[in-house]
């Protein structure tokens, strides 16, 4: 397991240092140092220390459960990416401060994801837990299920919870870093072009990632810049409607309709 250290020093990267240290027993861990250049970036820094012929990104703040590279390996196809499923945790503040009450060792295991410290009987009856899939996450199932149009189908490579081969990663260049710091979108950016090069998009809905929901200043202006630089390069019909679907209103049903209107605006500006 590789994992990426791109923070540039301070608490963050003592606390990594003392996960990493405590995990080293249980997991075959290797750390390294990323460029501190962005997402993209610290992506391609683990794609290309990883020495297995498979590849799994995960986000640090994704918790899984003890079965999730067994449901990835099951899951895994020729010439394809497989998206796991993800879900949000909106409580994620709480559920934290409620496992740094526990006790030390249930502490290290929530923090890493394996196996969550059980709540308090008072907490049992509260949604404390609830998950909820967010709009790109609805989007993907329902287009790969059959109950929406699959207006779509590069989209899916979710850099929280993918897997692809690592030929395949070689082979299409990795993340774009021109993304650079900003957040955003140079995940589905990769998936569009692994689908121009010819991978499909499968699911492993048994690999399932918990993400810890967190406040992000910013988010919705850095998601606008990286989505005009992914339409510059790739102006297709399905890349210029992603704001129907990644804006704070977006759904899955109003980026269907909106990239079905772009794919029909040439005939109707050829007809006038």
């Amino acid at each position: 397991m590789v994992v990426v250290d791109d923070n540039d020093g301070g608490d963050a990267g003592d606390q990594l240092i003392a996960v990493t240290g405590e995990m080293s027993g249980l997991l075959p861990l290797r750390v390294v140092r990323g460029p501190l250049r962005g997402r993209a970036a610290a992506r391609n820094a683990g794609a290309a220390a990883a020495l297995a012929p498979r590849l799994v990104f995960l986000d640090d703040d994704v918790l899984v459960g003890p079965g999730f590279l067994a449901a990835h390996a099951a899951a895994a196809e020729p010439d394809a990416f497989t998206h796991g499923r993800l879900r949000e945790l909106p409580t994620a503040a709480r559920f934290l401060a409620a496992v740094e009450k526990a006790a030390p060792t249930e502490v290290r295991r929530a923090r890493a994801g394996l196996e969550p410290a059980a709540p308090a009987a008072s907490e049992r009856r509260q949604p404390h837990r609830r998950l909820v899939a967010n709009a790109l996450e609805r989007a993907v199932e329902a287009m790969a299920g059959g109950s929406l149009p699959d207006v779509a189908p590069w989209l899916g490579f979710i850099g929280a919870n993918t897997a692809l081969d690592k030929a395949a990663w070689e082979h299409t260049g990795g993340f774009d870093e021109e993304f650079g710091l900003t957040w955003g979108c140079e995940d589905l950016e990769f998936g569009f072009r692994l689908h121009a090069a010819g991978l499909r998009r499968t699911l492993a809905p048994d690999a399932l990632g918990v993400h810890l929901s967190h406040a992000r200043p910013g988010r919705w202006e850095q998601h606008h810049r990286n989505l005009t630089h992914f339409s510059a390069g790739h102006p297709h019909p399905s890349v210029r409607a992603l704001e129907a679907l990644l804006g704070p209103d977006g759904t899955p049903e109003a980026y269907v309709r909106a990239v079905l209107a772009e794919e029909a605006a040439p005939a109707r500006d050829a007809a006038r």
